[in-house]
């Protein structure tokens, strides 16, 4: 190997290095100033939590086994419902093999609800739900709005009653999206998670559960 390839090959590792040791610092400012924010609040903070990396299915999440994982996570009681806030993030390489990889954030916002189907809200060409269908609400201006997938369509209609579609529809901060997992309501973004944005899509979620009609969680099953 001739002494200019070497060379390169010095650089470039170099380069890695150095980027390696400047994420790591910037990671570090990161969870120093988000512990500082956690502590005037009353909030909790995990630098990680790898059981949540593989937790959920669906946009925004990867199939298991990944190397996703969770990480600046916020913790709290708020407005009475256990609140869960954190940085979903993975690497991926491009397809030759060769090129730099790349990093994906997400901000995730979850808040822990009663048994339910799985069902997904989000504006129109929304991400896919695989093996759940799309259901039509009936009112034009929704159905033209948002997409609805959900596995039972008298949950969906009843959870989405015209109350409900009112404020999602005069809501702009809904047409990100939701879903019901399950056991849990959940909320996603792009990007660093942000506390004070993380506390917005918590009311938001929260507000949301706030317009169910109360009949809802007596006849979901999931």
């Amino acid at each position: 190997m001739s002494g200019g390839v070497l060379a390169l090959l010095a650089i470039a590792v170099a380069l890695i290095i150095a980027i390696s040791v400047m994420s790591a610092a910037g990671e570090r400012e990161r969870a120093g100033t988000l512990r500082v924010w956690v502590g005037e609040r009353g909030w909790g903070y995990d630098r990680e939590r790898p059981e949540l990396a593989d937790r959920f299915a669906g946009a925004p999440f990867r199939r298991a086994p990944s190397n996703a994982r969770a990480v600046h996570v916020l913790s709290a009681e708020y407005r009475g419902h256990r609140v869960l806030a954190y940085e979903y993030v993975y690497t991926t390489c491009g397809r030759d093999g060769r090129s730099a990889p790349s990093t994906h954030r997400f901000p995730v916002v979850v808040v822990p609800t009663p048994p339910t189907p799985v069902l997904q809200v989000c504006a129109e060409a929304g991400p896919v739900l695989r093996g759940v269908d799309r259901v039509r609400v009936g009112e034009c201006g929704f159905d033209e709005t948002f997409e609805v997938r959900c596995a039972d369509e008298v949950f969906a209609r009843a959870l989405l009653d015209e109350r409900v579609r009112a404020w999602l529809l005069e809501t702009p901060g809904e047409r990100a999206g939701f879903r019901f997992t399950g056991e849990h309501l959940l909320a996603w973004g792009e990007g660093r998670l942000e506390a004070e944005a993380a506390v917005a899509m918590a009311d938001r979620l929260i507000d949301l559960l706030e317009h169910v009609p109360a009949g809802v969680w007596e006849g979901a099953r999931p």
